[in-house]
């Protein structure tokens, strides 16, 4: 604790999806509720939803002192060593608790290590490994917050998600979608504080909201929809995964989404390339089994990528507006 008496603060800071969410629920619950980790004592915790471009702006986040800071499911990103360390040697937080699923993150574990007192990485989702942690402490979650733990999990290998989690699967994309579209800190707490709480109570979006993220749900599907089947048209084999070129056609969030709409109507492994306002061109590889990893090291490895992040199955390679995108996928 840091004061004599006082009660303990706990900063936890996770992605915005559906991973992110529960993975916070997870140590809030472990936490103000058990009182059992990251701190084994009583604690009072923030919640914030980061995205990991403004994790070097983090210590404008610190309006408290905070005994430890949780990160969850935000990819390394570069500049991240030097906010933690801001956190440790201006912000005076004890323990610092990282845990991420991400290729970035995996990538750049060494040097992760070196600014956090807890590191957690690996290919299964950020939620489960956290579950995991919690386990290993001798932790019991609520059977309620395992299934959405389980839930996400079949949901981030793309494999078909048993009937008797069809309910809970149904609830995920909701809120999952209800986050991209409105994008609303408050939503994403009361989301978080809601999965948490082991009593049946309503999810926490009202009427109102539910019918306007249900309508831009609708739209924004169909308008994918009808994108991805176009470029579905345009799209060429190069070595063994079709390669769609959407750098003309789409300028605006929701590319992975795309991207893995695209692999759906093909029903094949695809990289598509996306432009972006900076000096460097996404191409997003959607593979399963891990090949769309497979795909972005080797692509790093022979030099035609600058970094790579995402997920074993949907990769995300940031390569220079020079690259020969055909003759650099041709050799796979």
């Amino acid at each position: 604790m840091s004061k004599k008496n006082s009660v303990a603060r706990v900063f936890v800071a996770g992605d915005w999806d559906a991973d992110g969410v529960i993975a916070a629920a997870l140590i809030l619950y472990a936490q103000e509720r058990l009182g059992k980790y990251p701190l084994e004592s009583k604690a009072i915790v923030t919640l914030k939803p980061l995205d990991p471009e403004r994790f070097k702006f983090l210590a404008k986040e610190f309006k408290a002192n905070y005994d430890a800071a949780v990160f969850l499911d935000i990819p390394y990103y570069p500049g991240m060593e030097k906010a933690l360390s801001l956190l440790k040697k201006h912000f005076g937080v004890k323990r610092i608790v990282f845990v991420d699923h991400h290729i970035s993150s995996i990538n750049y574990k060494k040097s992760l290590e070196e600014h956090v007192d807890e590191l957690y990485v690996g290919q299964e989702p950020t939620a489960m490994i956290v579950y995991r942690v919690l386990e290993d402490r001798g932790i019991t979650i609520f059977r309620r917050l395992k299934t959405f733990v389980e839930t996400v999990t079949y949901m981030d290998r793309g494999a078909r998600v048993p009937s008797s989690y069809m309910k809970m699967f149904e609830l995920v994309s909701l809120f999952s979608k209800a986050l991209t579209v409105k994008r609303n800190e408050e939503i994403w707490i009361k989301l978080v504080r809601w999965l948490a709480n082991p009593m049946p109570v309503p999810m926490p979006l009202d009427r109102n909201i539910l019918e306007k993220v249900k309508e831009a749900v609708r739209k924004r599907d169909e308008e994918l929809k009808n994108v991805a089947t176009d470029l579905a048209l345009t799209a060429r084999k190069v070595g063994y995964i079709k390669f769609v070129d959407a750098r003309n056609v789409w300028k605006k969030r929701g590319a992975t989404a795309l991207a893995s709409k695209i692999a759906h109507i093909l029903k094949s492994p695809v990289a598509v390339l996306f432009r972006t306002n900076k000096n460097y061109m996404l191409l997003i590889i959607k593979a399963p089994r891990g090949g769309a990893y497979r795909v972005a090291k080797y692509l790093l490895g022979e030099g035609y990528a600058e970094d790579i992040a995402g997920h074993p199955n949907l990769a995300i390679v940031r390569v220079p507006e020079s690259t020969d995108i055909n003759l650099s996928l041709i050799h796979i």
